[in-house]
């Protein structure tokens, strides 16, 4: 069984209330549901919230809310993978089947398409690898152009290199992880304690399609492509 998890905390700080905030005429949370019922290969679309209205929001948008998140799961301190198997272990109970894949799905990353999450999906059985992770090329190359600062005040790269590196074309490919579509297998969510696993694989997004909602400004970059889009 495949299970297509939205996770939305109801105390979130960077946009108060954003997965249930308005953009273009839905909550933000619907993008995430929609395109999850799209999907041919998830089962059940569950949302894992702490709040009632996101809960209740959720379910007129087509997806299922068995479980409010307990309150220590939904603290900006949490982390993700005691989420997921809160989840995993309450709806293997409540479907009776065991879980074979968790497709995490965060409301913000709203221009994901059911080809990302199909294909990410797909990557994942082909390759038997324990986790797929989405993400895109970096504008900023740890090798070339990232530095950090040494106790003394001076800076240095954030990566050497035994090899010179003039260009950041001859830089190792580096990239950024976003929001868009995170495949676990059961045993990455139940037994590896990693955010990534040691088999972990990427899933290429274009950038493009990579907005992660977290402030106004994202929020407006949002509306205006999707206005654009609509055009």
């Amino acid at each position: 069984m495949i299970i297509g998890l939205i996770p939305a905390r109801g105390g979130s700080k960077g946009v108060p209330r954003k997965n249930v905030r308005e953009i273009e005429g839905n909550p933000l949370i619907a993008y995430a549901i929609e395109c999850a019922k799209k999907c041919p290969s998830i089962d059940h679309v569950v949302v894992s919230t702490d709040d009632d209205e996101i809960s209740r929001v959720a379910e007129k948008f087509g997806a299922e809310v068995p479980f409010l998140r307990p309150s220590e799961l939904a603290r900006d301190t949490a982390a993700m993978l005691p989420v997921l198997r809160h989840a995993v272990e309450f709806l293997e109970d409540h479907y009776k089947k065991r879980i074979d894949l968790v497709v995490l799905l965060d409301p913000t990353g709203p221009l994901r398409t059911v080809e990302d999450v199909e294909g990410a999906i797909e990557m994942h059985k082909e390759s038997k690898c324990e986790m797929v992770i989405s993400g895109n090329v970096a504008r900023k190359n740890p090798y070339f152009n990232m530095v950090k600062e040494k106790d003394n005040g001076f800076v240095e790269l954030v990566c050497s290199s035994e090899e010179s590196i003039v260009c950041r074309q001859d830089a190792p490919k580096v990239y950024d992880l976003n929001t868009v579509v995170w495949v676990y297998s059961r045993k990455a969510v139940m037994e590896d304690n990693a955010r990534l696993s040691k088999e972990t694989m990427l899933y290429q997004i274009p950038a493009a399609r990579t907005i992660d909602v977290d402030s106004e400004e994202d929020i407006e970059l949002l509306e205006e492509y999707l206005r654009k889009n609509r055009r």
